[in-house]
């Protein structure tokens, strides 16, 4: 089914964006169309969607709410106070781990920092996809002006998790996206995973200093034996 997602209403929107749910990799139009819109009737549907008996409805509820509508100048989005509490309230009791981490990953897009000992406390789930939004929202919920410590300990954990993706955005948190942390304390993290890694680690975190802001470079370069030009 073609949908014109400018033209469409907003029934139209959420089956089309029902439809693109679970496609890899694929366009999604109609959920970036639901996101565009951020009215009082997305936002109902959306969270109504959160208590519904199938789990690709629930995951849609939690999609369209983690980026309903644009960031203010206090980096919370139209419905953010409402959204956190929804989430906050279904949370508990949802029993998918996709769609458990789909709704962790709705704190960190509305930097619901008052939420950070929640999110936490999924650290260690069992399940991969929400240790991997922890992960991904940690940076969201921190104190910007500097990373609490057990958020950094968090984010060390992880850093040192099975899954590869999940490693992957605890690594990156840890020395892109921390703050107030010195060079010191991130050349200790950068030496203690160098030296405890076997070669596919290491060589997973030169692949991540490629990746990294000059700042954030210099600790893991140094531990890597690694140099890199202006």
């Amino acid at each position: 089914m073609k949908i014109d997602e400018v033209g469409a209403g907003t029934d139209e929107l959420f089956i089309g964006a029902l439809a693109e749910i679970g496609v890899e990799d694929g366009p999604t139009p109609c959920l970036l169309a639901l996101h565009g819109r951020p009215t009082r009737d997305v936002f109902e549907r959306a969270a109504s969607l959160l208590a519904h008996d199938e789990p690709a409805e629930r995951e849609l509820g939690a999609m369209v709410l983690r980026e309903l509508g644009p960031y203010d100048a206090e980096g919370r989005r139209p419905f953010s106070a409402e959204t956190i509490e929804v989430v906050v309230a279904e949370l508990p009791s949802e029993p998918d781990p996709w769609v458990r981490g789909w709704m962790i990953s709705v704190f960190g897009y509305h930097h619901a920092r008052e939420r950070l000992d929640l999110v936490l406390g999924h650290r260690a789930d069992p399940a991969q996809p929400v240790r991997f939004s922890v992960a991904a929202a940690l940076p969201g919920l921190a104190d910007p002006e500097r990373t609490q410590e057990w958020v950094v300990e968090a984010l060390l954990r992880l850093a040192e998790d099975e899954s590869e993706a999940v490693r992957w955005y605890a690594l990156y948190a840890l020395f892109n996206e921390t703050a107030g942390i010195t060079d010191e304390q991130k050349t200790g993290w950068a030496t203690a995973l160098v030296e405890r890694g076997d070669p596919e680690r290491r060589a997973e975190l030169r692949h991540l200093a490629a990746t990294l802001n000059r700042d954030a470079y210099a600790a893991l370069g140094e531990a890597l034996g690694q140099n890199r030009s202006a």
